[in-house]
């Protein structure tokens, strides 16, 4: 059973480094902690460096990935999924890249990333806002352009943490997720024909005051297709925002 563990965990290292190494940008450079032992993270985090060659603080981007629902004979270390929910986290390094600007993209690890119900982002909070104050603390990002992202449960995750915790982020973004909040910071929604219109309920909680700058129905999308919604135009957009 020693030898058999052992397996895999050589195994999962070597997914975790071809992961880090595969679909990034020339400008981008990946490390999965804890290989960056200088900082303290309390979950499994990819982090990617975009330009760091740059001068100035970075901005920060918070990728919260979705539910994946497999257990057993799957480590939650060794899905792809856990890294790559549905390519728009891709879409945003690329952005970034492409576009010149400096920053720093946090992908953790739910705690839970391997549990058969739904994902609770909230309860990782604490952890995640570690990473996040000293990556303020040390002066690398501009903690007025910290920005929020997720799909599917880490949809519903951005949510939660737009609503709970404003203090902290410039604008979110939330997809393929039917769970809209009463926001007080700028949030992009959309969601897909497989969580259905939530037209109505933007609506209700626009007219109370929520800060949800765009919402569009992906009708013609299944779960996880609205990442093409994550346009340089919207990105354009949302990083405009600043607190």
């Amino acid at each position: 059973m020693k030898h058999y563990n052992l397996f895999l965990a050589i195994l999962a290292a070597l997914f975790v480094a071809m992961v880090c190494s595969a679909g990034r940008p020339a400008g981008a450079t990946v490390a999965s902690a804890p290989a960056v032992d200088t900082f303290t993270y309390n979950l499994p985090c990819q982090v990617i460096n975009i330009h760091s060659e740059l001068p100035g603080k970075a901005i920060l981007l918070l990728w919260l990935h979705g539910g994946v629902r497999h257990r057993a004979i799957h480590s939650y270390f060794t899905h792809p999924n856990h890294w790559d929910n549905c390519a728009a986290d891709d879409s945003i390094v690329n952005y970034l890249n492409s576009h010149n600007i400096k920053a720093v993209a946090l992908l953790p690890m739910c705690h839970r990333a391997d549990a058969e119900g739904c994902i609770a982002w909230r309860d990782c909070y604490a952890d995640v806002k570690v990473m996040i104050d000293e990556y303020v603390s040390r002066g690398l990002v501009d903690p007025a352009r910290i920005y929020l992202a997720g799909s599917s449960d880490g949809g519903r995750g951005a949510w939660d943490y737009a609503a709970e915790h404003p203090e902290m982020f410039a604008a979110a973004i939330s997809m393929s997720c039917e769970e809209p909040r009463m926001v007080s910071i700028p949030v992009y929604f959309f969601s897909t024909a497989a969580e259905g219109d939530c037209s109505g309920q933007v609506a209700v909680l626009q007219a109370q005051g929520a800060t949800i700058v765009e919402y569009e129905y992906c009708r013609e999308m299944g779960h996880g297709g609205d990442a093409a919604r994550c346009t340089p135009q919207l990105l354009d957009r949302f990083f405009a925002h600043r607190k």
